[in-house]
């Protein structure tokens, strides 16, 4: 069972085809640090609230976003980890994004203060570019699996 789930890991010697070399850290190291700390983030938002966002919003809406963050980065992480499961990434992406998105409007929107905090907001900000950028080679990829699938599906 161990073994298996290994072969159908992103840490298998044959996971990265040769033309993908390159990208061989960002898919073993790079991503799922970043899903690790989403999902980090999320426990520690449940476990200790959000300065910004307990201010804002009641507890128990707080609790349920990190919830919800650290659930959506776990989706996001196996699909990182098991790349047959790159849909189900590519939903998790998405919905990280959103999240994270929504937590920078509620900042903009909704702060108290009579400035909102924008180095939060560029902190939220500073992450989401791996984001677009795992959702665009996703989105390469889909299309290079195209061709191959229509292929599968006439035979």
């Amino acid at each position: 069972m161990i073994l298996r789930l290994y072969r159908a890991s992103i840490w298998h010697p044959d996971a990265i085809p040769p033309d993908e070399w390159k990208y061989r850290n960002l898919k073993r190291v790079w991503l799922p640090i970043y899903d690790l700390i989403a999902i980090f983030a999320g426990i520690q938002a449940v476990l200790f609230g959000s300065t910004i966002l307990d201010r804002l919003f009641h507890p128990e809406l707080v609790d349920l976003l990190g919830i919800t963050m650290a659930t959506i980065a776990t989706v996001c992480l196996a699909g990182v980890a098991f790349p047959s499961l790159w849909r189900v990434e590519i939903i998790g992406k998405v919905l990280l994004v959103g999240l994270v998105a929504g937590y920078i409007t509620s900042i903009l929107l909704f702060s108290q203060r009579p400035e909102p905090n924008l180095f939060v907001v560029g902190m939220l900000t500073f992450g989401l570019p791996l984001a677009f950028f795992r959702l665009n080679l996703l989105g390469e990829e889909m299309k290079e699996r195209r061709p191959e699938e229509e292929a599968s599906a006439r035979e």
